[in-house]
């Protein structure tokens, strides 16, 4: 058997219009130059697929390393954004430091750190009162949702002021404490 040496697309077609349309191509028929146009056309064809599907990988790929550059810029600016993000309120960074201590005394002082915040918050969103208790008492529960949690958090603060060392004090009850002025403090943006 010998090697191929050239392709014969007049047959290739020849075939193919047998195929599709069941009549019998017979050469001889087909003038010189009819045969070498649809050569042309044919060879036409061919490259221009060829050169089209190579735009389409190369557009393919490059429109992905644009999406991954464009990704990963969004993260570096996601994390520079985050990391130069000062607290809302640098206090109540102290308060969890504090309430995260494995000392009681440290955590007395973030329960009473974080009341005096909650007494600065209810005095700058208006609620009148001479005392926190006074201010959370004038609160209206429709337009403060954590009223209730406010007072729970207010009221360990006071039997810690009045009892002092006499209180006993757990770390469950200074997380729960804490936890509920974080809350309260979350309700206004405070922190």
């Amino acid at each position: 058997m010998e090697g191929i040496g050239m392709l014969n697309i007049e047959y290739f077609f020849a075939h193919l219009y047998q195929a599709v349309s069941g009549v019998q191509v017979d050469f001889s028929q087909i003038p010189v130059g009819g045969l070498f146009l649809l050569q042309l056309v044919a060879i036409f064809g061919v490259v221009t697929s060829v050169i089209l599907l190579v735009l389409t990988i190369h557009f393919h790929i490059r429109t992905l390393q644009v999406e991954h550059a464009g990704f990963h810029a969004l993260e570096a600016a996601l994390h520079a954004q985050h990391s130069t993000h000062e607290p809302k309120n640098s206090k109540w960074e102290g308060v969890t430091v504090l309430a995260s201590s494995s000392n009681e005394s440290d955590w007395r002082r973030a329960i009473l750190e974080a009341d005096i915040l909650l007494a600065a918050l209810l005095t700058e969103r208006g609620y009148v009162g001479e005392s926190v208790g006074e201010q959370l008492k004038n609160a209206n529960p429709l337009q403060f949702t954590t009223l209730d949690i406010a007072w729970e958090a207010h009221r360990m603060r006071n039997a810690l002021a009045h009892m002092g060392d006499a209180f006993p004090l757990s770390e469950r009850d200074t997380r729960a404490t804490i936890d509920q002025f974080r809350r309260v403090f979350e309700e206004f943006d405070y922190i």
